[in-house]
This record gives structure tokens, C-alpha cells and sequence, in this order.
């Protein structure tokens, strides 16, 4: 007969604090941490600190200019398509 080992997955916060320090290598390491470190967050406000913004508003000014050049071609070709279907 085998015998099985039941693990708990509930853990109280000083238990937690000892397993994480095992596992992390580092004694000091504790939950009362004055300043946690959030990376991913600092990573996205630093990305946006870094943005080029004039360069983002001229890269959206030239979209903005070929989307107006593409509907005005297109208008003139519907047009000329609607005039042409008139004179038949």
C-alpha cells in the first residue's frame, strides 16, 4: 500500500516570507517592503517618456494627408463611374 502526501497550498504570510526567502536566496527579503517594485509599470511610463512626440505628429500628419488623397481619387473615380452609367 502506498501512502500520499497531502501538500497545503494555503500558506500564512510568515510561512510565505520563509519559503520566498528560501527561494529567492535572499534572507532580508520580507513582505514589509516600503517601495514594492512594479517593472512592467515603470517599464510603460518609461516608454512613454521616450516617445518622439513631434515625430509622432508628423508621421500622423502624412498618414492623415494619404487617407484625404485616397478618398478624394476614389471620389472622382466614383463620379466619373456615375457619369458614365448616365450618358448610357
Amino acid at each position: 500500500m502506498s501512502t500520499m502526501t497531502i501538500i497545503s497550498t494555503s500558506q500564512t504570510p510568515t510561512e510565505f516570507e520563509e519559503n520566498a526567502r528560501l527561494v529567492s536566496g535572499d534572507p532580508t527579503w520580507s513582505l514589509d517592503n516600503e517601495r514594492p517594485s512594479f517593472p512592467p509599470i515603470d517599464d510603460a511610463i518609461n516608454f512613454v517618456k521616450n516617445i518622439d512626440w513631434a515625430d509622432v505628429r508628423q508621421r500622423t500628419r502624412k498618414g492623415i494627408n494619404n487617407c484625404g488623397l485616397v478618398i478624394a481619387v476614389v471620389g472622382e473615380k466614383v463620379h466619373d463611374f456615375g457619369a458614365f452609367l448616365a450618358q448610357v
